[in-house]
């Protein structure tokens, strides 16, 4: 038998024993030496002005990549306005030709649904095949909206058109 598997004490020291202490964790880097990151954009929700309906958010404007560079600016009947993907809580009115400085264009009048306020147009079809891109596209108008910003949470795409007109039908979106 070896000396080392007997139960007989060994004649080497073993090493002190540390009293047992909780293990701490190691503390928080300092602010200074924080990295930080761009946070993705919050989805701004733009509402209407005049009774406080979300209509669409900030992350449904139409991209620039998707728009032709002779046509960034858009212009409706009370100002500036932008081109939309989306949109909620509106009412569309009958459809109808409209002659535009780009062209016969197919729209539908957008209204809000709760205070039946105007907001833009709906372009169904735009009939020179330049202006294509457009089509099924929201055109809002900024001076009727305004942007919420704490909204992030309230912006829910469950609801999101209603078609009307004077005689009833439903014209689809």
């Amino acid at each position: 038998m070896s000396s080392a598997l007997s139960d007989q004490p060994s004649n080497t020291p073993s090493p002190p024993r540390l009293p047992s202490v909780p293990r701490r964790l190691p503390a928080p880097p300092q602010q200074s030496k924080r990295i930080s990151r761009p946070l993705p954009k919050i989805p701004r929700a733009l509402a209407c002005k005049q009774c406080t309906t979300c209509i669409t958010s900030q992350n449904f404007v139409l991209p620039q990549s998707a728009i032709p560079p002779d046509s960034r600016s858009f212009r409706g009947f009370s100002g500036k306005a932008s081109l939309f993907t989306e949109a909620q809580n509106i009412v569309l009115a009958k459809s109808g030709v409209q002659l535009m400085a780009t062209g016969a264009h197919t729209m539908q009048e957008i209204t809000c649904s709760t205070c039946s306020c105007y907001l833009g147009w709906k372009i169904v079809r735009a009939h020179e095949s330049s202006e294509s891109w457009k089509d099924g596209h929201f055109l809002l108008e900024l001076e009727n909206l305004y942007s919420q910003p704490d909204s992030a949470n309230n912006f829910d795409l469950n609801r999101r058109i209603s078609s009307g007109s004077a005689s009833g039908s439903d014209n689809g979106s």
